[in-house]
């Protein structure tokens, strides 16, 4: 079996951090990561203990100060910042947001306008910039991708070897710049580019590292070492979605502007194998013509109308153990005869949720053709 134990620290804001107990009692844990967003950790602590507490009778837990991290067997498995807490007598529930999540409601707090630049390098700036305020830094890396693709932010489609008549630029400003989570969301969707943010020791076991890992075009790697076997090391028959809303033949896309003005593109699978479909996507905030004929195509991408499953349960085993495999991975799955026809399909890791105290993994997955870049 494997050996956990959660580690509390008070986030300095100057990259370091003052451990403040090496065995924190958590339980009903849940320790999350994901491609694209925040995860982050999730427990309860009862009943009060007197060790949790300082002198004055407070409890060590304050929100935006405090950090949680999942240990096992020497691997940070994952942690966050706390968020919120409810304290229901004798129970305190934590809640904390993975490292990413800090540039929630965060601004921006200069003027910057942007002509023509790496979106993933500009995702990079928030950072730097967020990190060189008083109290705003929380000691965030960077590792894997160092650059995207240059291109027009806020321009029509223009190719990067053609010279703009009008460029439209992208600003970050005090003045409309609030929340820094959206705009390192919106970069992403722009170049686009994958990421996820893991937790590990220093070389010398006296700190812990968050390192914000970049992949373009994506994160993770095909793994034919590694497999995930119903009977094996899945637990359950996975469900398959079979739904008919998971199919269109032709998809339009309706963005900024009205009536005539509007922008829209289309996209259209010339050879369905069944009947035509509409699927008519409403998103006001594209405005430009390369933005809405990427969003058709990755919609019609989507919308196959294939059997997909969404969520797997594995358990330890040595095709595939706990800290081989890690979000963005493709991982072939073989599972049971069902309705669904599947038998064998490779699918990409989107999300990785451990409970410790079930020894149970549960996966968010897709279909890795609808994803694969």
């Amino acid at each position: 079996m494997s050996s956990w134990r959660y580690i509390a620290t008070r986030m300095n804001g100057d990259g370091t951090e003052t451990f403040l107990n090496f065995n924190v009692p958590l339980s009903n844990v849940e320790v999350n990561t994901v491609v694209n967003g925040h995860g982050g950790i999730k427990g309860t602590i009862t009943p009060e203990i007197a060790s949790l507490k300082t002198d004055d009778g407070n409890h060590l837990f304050v929100p935006w100060s405090t950090a949680i991290y999942a240990e096992e067997d020497g691997h940070i498995r994952g942690g966050g910042i706390l968020q919120d807490h409810d304290d229901d007598t004798p129970k305190l529930q934590l809640d904390c947001i993975g490292h990413t999540g800090y540039l929630a409601d965060t601004r921006y707090t200069e003027v910057k306008s942007i002509e023509r630049d790496d979106p993933l390098k500009v995702s990079k700036h928030l950072w730097e910039h967020t990190q060189a305020r008083p109290h705003f830094n929380i000691g965030v890396e960077f590792a894997g991708a160092t650059e995207s693709r240059e291109m027009f932010i806020g321009d029509d489609s223009i190719l990067p070897t053609q010279t703009p008549t009008k460029v439209t630029p992208y600003v970050l400003a005090y003045y409309q710049t609030h929340d820094l989570a959206k705009e390192f969301e919106l970069l992403a969707s722009l170049a686009p580019f994958e990421y996820t943010l893991t937790h590990e020791w220093n070389s010398a076991k006296t700190a812990i590292r968050h390192i914000l890992h970049y992949g373009y075009p994506r994160l993770g790697a095909r793994r034919t070492d590694l497999r995930f076997v119903v009977g094996e090391n899945v637990v359950a028959q996975p469900r398959f979605d079979i739904s008919g809303d998971s199919y269109a033949s032709d998809v339009v896309v309706l963005g900024a502007g009205e009536g005539s003005k509007m922008m829209w593109k289309p996209a259209t699978n010339p050879s369905p194998g069944r009947l035509g479909r509409d699927a008519v996507i409403i998103d006001k905030s594209i405005t430009t013509p390369s933005a809405a004929q990427k969003r058709a195509d990755a919609e019609l991408k989507l919308l196959t109308g294939t059997a997909d499953v969404t969520e797997i349960q594995v358990r330890q085993h040595e095709h595939a153990p706990l800290g081989s495999y890690s979000v963005g991975d493709d991982i072939r799955l073989e599972t049971a005869d069902g309705w669904s026809g599947v038998r064998r399909l490779w699918v990409k890791i989107l999300g990785i949720q451990i409970r410790p105290e079930t020894n149970v993994t549960t996966l968010q997955v897709m279909r890795a053709e609808k994803v694969s870049k």
